[in-house]
């Protein structure tokens, strides 16, 4: 029978492999573009100004008393808010990042079909070389090539050329290439080579932008390539190590090492010094390749070149021991580091120098990165790094300084308090130089990366280096070992009998080396902290609110200046303001509380006063009769706004009513809030806008254009852009001129700006009637009403309906209040500023208003306040027919449109579809919306599409334009569809070029033409991995009724549609009601992040920080209720916190758990660092610890049985450099998942190294089961290949004792049962039927353990080579063998005896082995070293298998990295009301790159529609690269290729999974071609993610 099983990854690989640096996605950009195995990743490197350094001295006062001298004292007197960062410098010099610092910012990244091998950044000739940016060379194995560039109409990378050397000829006598292939790129940007294959070389020249013999219309930025075979030139170039080119010669040049004639360390008597370097230049037009120079006898052990800038030239070459310096006429310089250099080499020109040798340099591994003035860094696989200083006599080299750098206990205190780990990034693969010899960024691939800051200073006694770490990027690899716990919370559960829901629980990986060793707990959701909890009956939604009194000043009204202090409220006199920056971007208050606290019931409103404890407020003037649609505030925190279903109140912080704006003929179901503006959304499908005047603090209603109110408007909202991305396209071209008008001479610049002033000047004229403000005012006088309305509710109430039966008939808004003073239009451009306001004009708007009026109405503060970034006002509207536009506020200008954006296409552009000033211009046709016939302006593209595609319009349910991030909030467009799916769309900057033939979405509309008024911007859309569990199938059956009152016009069935939940509580009711709730939430502050939550029945947080795209992570829910309402809440209780409401009215109050977890991967992950490497992992299920199997490396001599030194020498004494060799000293640790600290320890024996751990169930008397779980560790001895090896075998049993004082979590210890000493290393370990397994050399023997004292051998069988896994499943074992692939045994336990049933007979590697279960069939699931996955099953019944002693091979699929680790789980399915675990089992899969996936069985149907799917992805989608995901997934590796499979038993579930990101008519189309529907896929994509959503 076949295996239908799916592959798909669940988080990403982490370990960075190559990095390099340019200017790729603008000119002006300083990008890192960094591999991390199939991952590309693309960075912004950004120089800041640090603000608040408060937290690191707080952080450094915990570690340790810091005291600081008179001089430092007198700074921090001087100046208070520029604190030290790193106050146990010398206080004198400046910190380096007190100045400035760097931090990178994600701008892409992209999922390859290949692993990337080498990489390289090139200057062509193309358009976008020639405006200033590079392009990527990126090399994927075996032997391809892609050039990539940047598309900034797109957002994204684009493949302009694909090259691929694969054939036959080339690859001589291997089956599969040993040699990886590597890109190296002349540094004058002529050419790039790829050397492959060992010895071949293809060239790739590039044009010259000045060669005149290259006509203009060349179509490539490149010639074309060819293949130089080296031996051809030079017939001793074998082997070749590594290559480089040089600079500073006329034609490119080459340097190329060697090994003619390859040795190793045991034939250095023989032969040694085989290596050679030759430089050949390379003359592309006549394809000569003349030698310049060589130089033979250098070091057996040398490994890569550097090639040096002036004034020094020529290379630098670095050996295990030594390093050199190779110029032309020059015999070549050498300087030995460490005392084994004479050993092995005899070269010549070799300088030994006691010092340099007595500092033991290890050079294996290690990446240099040259600087300028001769000098070079060197990063060595320990972690220690190393300065090179070359001494010159003149232009000859003579010598090299060469010295450690110290790192002294400042600079680890400080960096470890700020980061949390050292600085060492031990086993570094890679390194950038950036900006100028001041940044460089360090790649690991077992540490976190690091972007660190250096400065070089040197006076005439000593040199010195100084670093700081500016930021880092986290790495959860390589993942060694993996183990499943329970969080605290689910054993509370159980201990409660509360079996409905099942355990929550997280993945524990062994991850890094050496110092980097660590562990990393991984959860897929956000699991808050409750701090309290009560019940409010019929609770529907909650809003918070910050607020303040104005301050007066001398008699002068201060409210909303910068320079200004907050005062408490009249109830909450205990208000604490915090510590932190006060003035944030977005015009929240900083630290303040929140003061009140509004809770919504269906008929009513509650009002609590949120200071020490919630209590509820009497007599204030608040609307508490009825449903509360939006409560926030206006006037810089300083009015309260309360939104109803009849219309707004505006109230002063102390609740007293100041004006109330009624609506008639309709009711509010949507308000949109963003100071000073209010938008109302009718239930007539109109909008209503009310406009704040700061200067009289009273509220009007603004006019709205026909153009708008016409239209049926489905959505809409306010949106304040602080970032200044909304700008105009002639702002933009006015910024891109200015910068190119600097260099011009003054005279001309100021003709310029004149210019521009005029063109200004008419713009604002043709703005058109819209811009002037008129108000429709009541004539009654405020203070007449004012004593009316402060009466009981019941009055207040009589009084609206009154006041609505009076109003005026042509209105529908009656206003309250005082007649507002008609403010001039030049004064409205003063205060909100004009949105046709170039950026010369911004500056000088601030400097007229004074100081005074510039509030975060207007203003952005932004580091300091020079750099002042002006707010502006937008309105998004979404109609009915799918359009989305956005208006600029207050002229009501429309800016940017997207006809049919219910498509969700990847890409959002503005496609005008009418000239505001020739209203007839554009063809007018009708489109049919659901049945009604409604008059769209509209393109005639649009109108074919309409045509072809149905428009369904109430796909989306939501629109919300908001701010997300952390360190920096970009805005963002977030959408919830009908089936509650999240679509994210990221904002960018883009200015049209007329007449661009590369940007189709413009060139045939914009008829060469680009209108300066609309935006410069354009919406990508933000791939995500997330699945709403509801799909259209769901929601099917209430699409009928939920379309029909989207669409009616009759008021009343809008109400009931709204307000379902007031009469009918049926389900249907109750998940229409719901589909029509506001579920998108935004939050400022919830731990320091900004971004939106998501309610539901599965309820979801978007975050992001700047180093990644917004994530999507689901939040864990208590009892499966759902989610109704949410705000954020910063409270003495909760600091910035949540508040949420559940379906059953529970409140909670919540915190992010904050401590040393991070929201900014794919899964929430907690980084614990143990300083040393973890080896294995287990997880204890009834004393809830983890035991882990950790190392440090020791020095060592190795002795023999009889004690003596297997060196021959009797004494210590060592030649001086002639460091020991270093082994591991191996310990057992116990680990606390609450505080994640050691709590128990023991250490083995000196070369005793720990191999296996298993925590095993074994039979015990101690239990009334028969059965206890006890802690088996496996050990082997190494010294070396002259001793036998012996091991031994040691029990544990974890026991509870009293812990200590002040340390709860020390309550485990563990006790030593029995050592069961072996001839030979106990390599893998398991348990079967009470059994302890264990695989001693070549042999398996089963073990009872008798009394708990004592292990008896019961059964035995003789395996092959060396067990490197071993897993059980009732009384069957499987196991996988170092050379000879998988064994299947089984256990019979009367009488014992263990049997071999299959085995597979080809010969292969394997790392892994574990079971997959589906249903009735049992498959093994075998992880090599291939980085292949192979599926076997145990078919005795099939004639192929010989009665079963063969296993069948069922499958494979080609992973890209080695899977190290697997772990068996259930599937879970969702039956009426709980969830349960299924017969169908999978495995979680952790890889050496970091990554984690799953294999997981499906079934068969699901299989094959899928796999149709997979077909229509691989030819209907662009992949990265050009790289083909078929030829990716077939199996790799030389032993594998003869026992390839054809079947396809494994799906690629990464590329089928990218179903759910496309656009709504790429699904119908894709769909349609296989003969099924988009809501049956999207059906198999929930129950596959589903079924796996264990975390």
């Amino acid at each position: 029978m076949s295996a239908y099983t799916i592959y798909k990854e669940l988080f990403p690989p982490q370990t960075v492999e190559h990095v390099k640096y340019g200017q790729f996605t603008t000119p002006d950009a300083t990008n890192l573009i960094v591999a991390k195995a199939s991952l590309l990743q693309i960075y912004d490197f950004v120089e800041y100004t640090p603000t608040d350094t408060s937290t690191d001295f707080e952080i450094q006062d915990e570690q340790g008393e810091i005291e600081l001298d008179e001089n430092a004292q007198d700074r921090f007197n001087e100046k208070d808010e520029q604190a030290l960062a790193f106050p146990k410098l010398k206080p004198l010099k400046n910190d380096l990042l007190e100045s400035s610092s760097g931090r990178l910012e994600l701008v892409a990244q992209y999922k390859l079909n290949g692993n990337v091998a080498s990489m390289g950044i090139v200057r062509t000739a193309s358009p976008r070389g020639k405006q200033g940016c590079d392009s990527l060379l990126l090399a994927f194995n075996d032997a391809k090539m892609s050039l990539l560039e940047w598309s900034p109409s797109t957002n994204s990378i684009v493949t302009v050329s694909i090259h691929y050397y694969e054939r036959e000829e080339y690859k001589k006598e291997f089956l599969t290439n040993p040699y990886p292939p590597d890109i190296h790129i002349d540094p004058q940007q002529r050419c790039a080579v790829l050397n492959f294959f060992g010895d071949k070389l293809a060239v790739l020249p590039f044009r010259q932008p000045d060669n005149l013999e290259s006509s203009s219309n060349e179509k490539f930025p490149y010639s074309a390539s060819f293949v130089i075979d080296l031996e051809s030139i030079d017939r001793r170039i074998k082997n070749v190590i590594d290559m480089a080119f040089l600079g500073d010669y006329y034609e490119p040049t080459l340097a190329i090492l060697f090994q003619t004639n390859q040795t190793w360390t045991g034939r250095l008597a023989n032969t040694k010094d085989t290596v050679s370097v030759v430089v050949i230049s390379l003359d592309l037009s006549n394809k000569i390749y003349p030698i310049i120079y060589s130089l033979d006898h250098l070091p057996y052990d040398c490994r890569r070149l550097v090639a040096m800038p002036k004034p020094v030239n020529g290379l630098l070459v670095l050996s295990g021991n030594s390093i050199l310096h190779v110029s032309q006429g020059s015999p070549g310089v050498g300087v030995a580091l460490n005392g084994y250099t004479k050993t092995v080499t005899e070269f010549p020109g070799m300088i030994y120098n006691d010092e340099t040798i007595q500092l033991e340099l290890e050079m294996d591994g290690a990446i240099a990165m040259p600087l300028s003035h001769g000098r070079c860094l060197l990063f060595l696989q320990n972690g220690d790094w190393v300065a090179i200083k070359i001494r010159q006599d003149g232009s000859k080299v003579i010598g090299m300084d060469v010295s450690k750098i110290p790192w002294t206990e400042t600079d680890m205190q400080t960096i470890i308090a700020k980061r949390n780990n050292t600085p060492l990034a031990c086993v570094p693969t890679c390194v950038a130089n950036i900006k100028d010899d001041e940044y460089f960024f360090l790649g690991s691939r077992v540490g976190d990366s690091q972007l660190i800051k250096w400065r070089y200073t040197s006076d005439s006694e000593a040199e010195e280096y100084t670093f700081r770490v500016c930021d880092t990027l986290l790495n959860s690899g390589p993942i060694a070992d993996m183990a499943i716990g329970q969080t605290d919370e689910s054993e509370e559960q159980h201990q409660s009998n509360d079996f409905s829901t099942l355990p929550d629980l997280e993945l524990a990986s062994c991850s890094g080396h050496g110092k980097n060793g660590a562990l990393c707990v991984l959860q897929r959701h956000i699991r808050p902290i409750t701090t309290f909890q009560f019940n409010q009956n019929d609770c529907e939604a909650v809003w918070s609110v910050k607020c303040r009194k104005e301050q007066y000043y001398e008699g002068v009204k201060v409210g909303g200046n910068l320079h200004q202090e907050m005062g408490a409220t009249a109830w909450d006199a205990t208000a604490d303001f915090g510590t932190g920056n006060v003035w944030s971007t977005d015009g929240s208050l900083g630290d303040t509380y929140d003061k009140l606290l509004f809770i919504g019931k269906k008929n009513n409103t509650l009002v609590l006063a949120a200071g020490e404890e919630l209590r509820e407020l009497q007599n204030t003037d608040f609307y508490t009769a009825g449903r509360t649609v939006l409560v926030n505030t206006l006037f810089d925190n300083t009015r309260i706004v309360q939104v109803h279903r009849s219309g707004v109140l505006l109230l002063s912080p102390g609740g007293k009513l100041i004006q109330t704006i009624n609506v008639k003929n309709s009711k509010i179901v949507d308000a949109s809030i963003r100071d000073p503006y209010i938008l109302l959304r009718l239930s007539n499908k109109n909008i209503m806008i009310l406009r704040g005047d700061t200067n009289t603090k009273q509220l009007s209603s603004m006019p709205i254009p026909a153009s708008i109110s016409e239209k049926k408007i489905a959505l809409a909202s306010v949106f304040a852009d602080t970032t200044g991305l909304f700008a105009r396209i002639t702002d933009k071209q006015a910024e891109l001129a200015k910068t190119q008008q600097l260099r011009k001479p003054s005279s001309e610049r100021k003709r310029k700006m004149e210019q521009a002033e005029s063109l200004q000047s008419n713009k604002k004229q043709y703005s058109g009637p819209t811009s002037t403000t008129t108000t429709t005012t009541n004539d009654l006088d405020f203070d007449e009403i004012d004593l009316d309305l402060y009466g009981e509710q019941d009055t207040m109430m009589d009084k609206q309906q009154e006041q609505k039966k009076d109003s005026p008939k042509q209105s529908d808004v009656v206003e309250e209040g005082d007649d507002n003073n008609n403010d001039d239009d030049d004064d409205d451009a003063l205060l909100y500023g004009s949105q046709s306001d170039t950026q010369n004009n911004q500056n000088t708007t601030i400097v007229d208003t004074g100081l005074g009026d510039i509030d975060e109405i207007n203003v952005s503060v932004k580091g300091t306040l020079s750099e002042m970034t002006r707010i502006t006002f937008w309105c998004l509207v979404y109609a009915m027919d799918g359009t989305l536009q956005l208006f600029s506020l207050p002229e009501f200008e429309e800016c940017f449109t997207a006809p049919l954006f219910n498509m969700l296409s990847l890409l959002v552009t503005d496609r005008r579809t009418s000239n505001e000033s020739e209203p007839n211009a554009s063809s007018s046709s009708t489109t049919t919306t659901n049945g009604t016939a409604s008059e769209t302006k509209t393109d005639p593209v649009a109108a074919t599409i309409a045509e072809e595609e149905h428009v369904d319009a109430g796909l989306i349910q939501e629109i919300l334009m908001t701010n997300i991030g952390k360190e920096r909030k970009d805005p963002h467009l977030v959408v919830r569809t009908r089936a509650n799916n999240i679509v994210i769309y990221k904002a960018f900057s883009y200015v049209p070029i007329p007449g661009d033939t590369n940007d189709l979405e413009i060139s045939d509309r914009h008829n060469e033409s680009v209108e300066g008024k609309r935006l410069a911007i354009r919406l990508s859309r933000v791939h995500h991995e997330y699945v709403s569990r509801e799909t259209e199938l769901v929601v099917d059956n209430q699409q009928d009724q939920a379309m029909l009152s989207a669409n009616g016009d009759d008021d009343d069935d809008d109400d009931a549609g709204v307000d379902g939940n007031e009469s009918g509580s049926n389900q249907n009711g109750g998940r229409l009601q719901q589909q029509r709730r506001r579920l998108l939430i935004p939050f400022d502050d919830v731990a320091g992040y900004t971004g939106v939550f998501v309610a539901g029945s599965q309820p979801i947080w978007l975050m992001c920080s700047c180093k990644s795209f917004v994530r999507v992570h689901p939040m864990s829910i208590q009892n499966n209720e759902d989610i109704i309402g949410f705000t954020q809440f910063h409270n003495v209780n909760c600091h910035h916190g949540f508040l949420t409401i559940d379906s059953n009215s529970n409140l909670r109050l919540c915190n992010l758990p904050t401590d040393g977890i991070t929201y900014d991967m794919d899964w929430v992950m907690r980084k614990v660092p143990l300083g040393q490497t973890v080896h294995k992992i287990e997880y204890h299920p009834t004393m809830h610890v983890y035991a882990a199997l950790v190392s440090e490396p020791k020095p060592t001599r190795l002795r023999n049985d009889e004690g003596a030194f297997v060196d021959g020498k009797e004494d210590e004494e060592r030649e001086p450099g002639q460091f020991l060799p270093v082994m591991d000293q191996y310990s057992l640790i116990m680990i606390s998942p609450v505080t994640w600290e050691t709590v128990d320890r023991v250490d083995f024996q000196e070369y005793e190294q720990g191999l296996s751990l298993h925590c095993s169930v074994l039979e015990s008397k101690q239990t009334s089961s028969g059965k206890k779980h006890f802690m088996a560790v496996g050990t082997g001895y190494l010294r070396g290949e002259d001793t036998a090896m012996r091991g031994s075998i040691y029990v544990f049993d974890i026991i509870e004792v009293v812990p200590e004082p002040n340390n709860p979590q020390t309550n485990h210890r563990y006790k030593h049962l029995h050592t069961e000493d072996v001839k030979g290393a106990v390599t893998a370990m398991c348990d079967v039927s009470g059994h302890l397994v264990s695989c001693i050399g070549s042999k398996v023997i089963i073990w009872s353990f008798e009394d708990n004292e004592s292990l008896v051998g019961v059964a035995f069988i003789d395996v092959q080579i060396f067990v490197t896994s071993i897993c059980s499943i009732k009384n069957f074992i499987v196991l996988g063998d170092a050379q000879k692939s998988v064994w299947f045994l089984g256990f019979q336990l009367e009488p014992a005896k263990l049997v071999l049933l299959g085995k597979d007979y080809q010969s292969f590697e394997v790392s892994t082995a574990n079971f997959i279960i589906d249903d009735k069939s049992m498959y093994l699931l075998i992880g090599d070293t291939d980085d292949n996955f192979d599926i076997f099953q145990y078919a005795p019944f099939n004639l192929q298998s010989f009665a079963g002693q063969k296993l069948m091979r069922r499958g494979d699929f080609h992973v890209g990295t080695q899977v190290r680790s697997m772990v068996r789980l259930p599937q879970i399915s969702r039956t009426s009301d709980k969830y349960e675990y299924d017969r169908r089992h999978f495995c979680l899969c952790g890889t050496f790159g970091g990554s984690i996936s799953v294999v997981s069985p499906i079934p068969e149907k699901t299989f094959k529609r899928l796999n149709t799917l997979y077909g229509q992805l691989v030819n209907g989608l662009q992949h990265v690269a050009g790289l083909n995901p078929r030829a990716f997934r077939l199996i790799k590796g030389h032993k594998q290729r003869m026992s390839s499979n054809r079947t396809k038993a494994v799906l690629d579930g990464d590329l089928i999974f990218e179903f759910a990101g496309l656009s709504v008519n790429q699904q119908r189309e894709m769909t349609k071609q296989i003969g099924t529907t988009v809501a049956r896929i999207m059906e198999d994509l929930v129950d596959i993610d589903s079924s796996i959503d264990h975390f």
